[in-house]
């Protein structure tokens, strides 16, 4: 076997080589996409469960309760408990309506979106909501307008405050 022969060896066996640690590194590159979906995943639930448990704090609770009837009737120091909760509650929807695409794994975006439109709906189905949405609006402490026509819809926010 001559020189040249070892050293066209040499480079078959390096380029087989390079194509294994590729082959490598697309795999561990696919885990930690895998991995980062679940770690968004579970970070979206705390996020809800953290709102959920605020909610049976017994002062909040009644807070939320008188809210929904009226956002008006509130004592000036509810008004920004309220604000504060309800602020949250747009955050994690647009959040999730964002990443759609990215986090919804195999349901699909058009899932997650649907299950964000209902749980947003739901939430402005109250007169209480609608007028502390309009608050925070007149106040400009609402950052994406828009955003929120398209999750919930201009009917949804447009209905009376009863």
């Amino acid at each position: 076997m001559s020189i040249v022969e070892i050293g066209a060896l040499a480079q078959l066996v390096g380029a087989i080589a390079i194509l294994l640690s590729l082959i490598f590194v697309v795999i561990e590159l696919r885990k930690n996409f895998r991995q980062n979906d679940i770690a968004n995943t579970l970070q979206r639930g705390i996020e809800r469960e953290k709102l959920n448990y605020a909610r049976m704090e017994e002062g909040l609770a009644k807070v939320i309760v008188k809210a929904y009837r009226s956002y008006n009737k509130l004592e000036d120091f509810e008004k920004i408990q309220f604000e504060s909760l309800m602020l949250q509650q747009l955050a994690v929807y647009f959040r999730a309506y964002r990443t759609a695409d990215e986090t919804a794994f195999k349901l699909g975006p058009d899932f997650l979106r649907d299950r964000v439109r209902i749980s947003a709906a739901d939430f402005f189905s109250n007169p209480g909501v609608r007028e502390c949405y309009q608050a925070l609006r007149a106040r400009d402490a609402v950052n994406n307008h828009a955003l929120l026509l398209t999750i919930v819809g201009e009917d949804v926010l447009a209905q009376p405050a009863e």
